[in-house]
């Protein structure tokens, strides 16, 4: 369990997620499906099983960095780049999760500016969609650089809810 003190920049160990972090990143992910439907899913988490499970390890097989504090994951962030050669110069930024009681600490901060480290070595610029809604991870997103470049109308339906996007991109400066 997470305490809610401050976790100071300091006391935050920001790292690459394994195979070995599976259980963590399955129950992460759960709370922020359980939380927030809207923001997150994929058609092999409404599916579940080992649908859910070989999803899980391909995404942990890649770039996805999670927050650790107080010996628990308290945060995720993931980054991939399409195979396809006429995107390979764009990057993209999805499944960014801090839990409740660690938000407002800079945890999300610092996994968006560990990813962008990464990200500017490999890519020209990074695209990320982002509910509306969601205004303080819009001000994460904007504080690191990134910009609103068009919406998203009707993006996510949950029974007759529908939710718009922004879509945001950061550019490097190469």
């Amino acid at each position: 369990m997470t305490s809610d003190a401050t976790i100071a920049p300091a006391d935050l160990e920001i790292r690459r997620l394994t195979v070995d972090d599976l259980d963590a990143f399955r129950e992460i992910r759960a709370g922020a499906l359980r939380v927030y439907p809207e923001m997150f899913g994929s058609p092999e988490e409404d599916e579940g099983g080992d649908a859910m499970f070989a999803a899980y390890r391909h995404w942990l097989g890649g770039t996805m960095l999670g927050a650790f504090g107080y010996g628990s994951l308290i945060g995720i962030a993931g980054f991939y780049v399409s195979a396809d050669m006429r995107t390979k110069h764009r990057g993209q930024i999805y499944t960014v999760y801090v839990r409740e009681n660690c938000r407002g600490r800079g945890v999300g901060d610092r996994l968006i500016r560990d990813l962008l480290a990464h990200a500017e070595s490999c890519v020209e610029q990074v695209h990320l969609a982002v509910l509306v809604k969601s205004t303080a991870a819009i001000k994460t997103y904007k504080r690191n650089g990134f910009e609103v470049y068009g919406t998203d109308p009707r993006a996510v339906r949950i029974g007759d809810a529908v939710y718009d996007k922004f879509l945001m991109i950061k550019r490097f400066v190469h």
